[in-house]
């Protein structure tokens, strides 16, 4: 069972609102490196019980993608008490982003 929530600009900000961190994967569906990075976000949410892990749709939820400057995906924003703590824009591999969230100062 996966345990990345499926996010819309309805759960959104309730969802941010979370006392953990939160990690967000701005993607599209016809996005081949976001399909692609979907399974190294899954394994990840899988290690990491500690950190909430989200998807949000662009082409379905615009509004919060203009909201964050989210011009190209697959793009990573980790938030920390409902603020933006660090983001990563592309693919890449699953080590580096392992790295990137065990960074303690995110």
């Amino acid at each position: 069972m996966s345990r990345v929530v499926e996010l819309s600009s309805k759960n959104f900000d309730k969802l941010l609102n979370s006392s953990k961190k939160v990690f967000v994967d701005f993607w599209a569906p016809w996005c081949v490196p976001c399909l692609r990075m979907n399974p190294v976000v899954e394994k990840l949410a899988d290690r990491h019980s500690s950190i909430t892990f989200a998807k949000l749709n662009v082409d379905d939820n615009q509004e919060i993608a203009n909201r964050f400057h989210i011009s190209s995906i697959p793009a990573y924003l980790m938030f920390n008490d409902a603020t933006p703590a660090s983001s990563k824009i592309g693919a890449t591999t699953e080590a580096d982003l392992e790295r990137w969230l065990d960074d303690r100062s995110i």
